[in-house]
């Protein structure tokens, strides 16, 4: 029976290198599946934020089984030493935004309230951490999963002065906790686009970050000699 591997994206324009990749390259099997030297591929786009990502993850896991899965994407840097244009391996990702606003505009999460446990499964310390990592060596970033690319610099302050992570976006957290709870081997990948500062979107390098990703999933794909199990390897931090 073939191995499964399903490259999820919050947009189409964000993986339509890879996807002409497998149109050149592989037998396409239906509307998001390919196969490529025996391994069936998928494309599944989970549309922007977490309500969508979720609900077209559970949506897709009840009918696809994937030995593997890979969210894929751009995001913004918060972390001023992240470079743009280069490809980073999500390593955790935690949500930001989510609980309730202090008399200072700060954002208490639903650890800080009492709301849930920091450690109860899938958290550790309060955050989502991915088990697993691309066998083609990335360097480690962190995530965080926010409800809007922030853009407004008085909010950009506030939000260095709670828990935060190093690069911003608006699916990670959701694609980490179902992958999780489903005990579904995945990695996120995300090349960076701009810097998390007063919205400028002209100083965005959005094709220079997308064919850097792609670039390198594609890579990865290929060293691995279409071999899931070549593919990923345990995280050691």
């Amino acid at each position: 029976m073939s191995r499964r591997i399903t490259y999820v994206s919050a947009t189409e324009n964000e993986i339509e290198p890879l996807i002409r990749f497998l149109k050149t390259h592989a037998e396409q099997q239906s509307f998001q599946t390919y196969m490529l030297h025996g391994l069936q591929i998928d494309i599944l786009i989970s549309g922007i934020g977490i309500l969508q990502t979720a609900y077209s993850l559970m949506d897709y896991i009840s009918h696809r089984h994937p030995d593997l899965w890979i969210q894929v994407g751009i995001g913004g840097a918060f972390d001023p030493s992240l470079e743009i244009g280069k490809v980073y391996e999500v390593t955790s990702e935690m949500l930001t935004g989510f609980g309730a606003e202090d008399q200072d505009g700060r954002i208490m999460d639903q650890f800080e309230l009492g709301w849930s446990d920091p450690n109860a499964f899938p958290f550790v310390e309060g955050k989502l951490h991915c088990p697993h990592s691309l066998s083609h060596e990335l360097p480690p970033a962190t995530g965080m999963t926010t409800f809007h690319a922030h853009g407004y610099m008085e909010n950009i302050e506030k939000l260095y002065k709670q828990p935060h992570a190093q690069i911003e976006n608006m699916e990670g957290a959701a694609f980490f906790y179902i992958s999780l709870i489903r005990k579904i081997p995945f990695v996120s990948v995300r090349s960076i686009s701009n810097y998390v500062t007063k919205r400028d979107k002209a100083s965005w390098q959005m094709v220079d970050a997308i064919a850097a990703l792609n670039q390198t999933i594609i890579k990865s794909l290929e060293d691995s000699e279409f071999n899931p199990d070549k593919l990923f390897r345990p995280y050691h931090r």
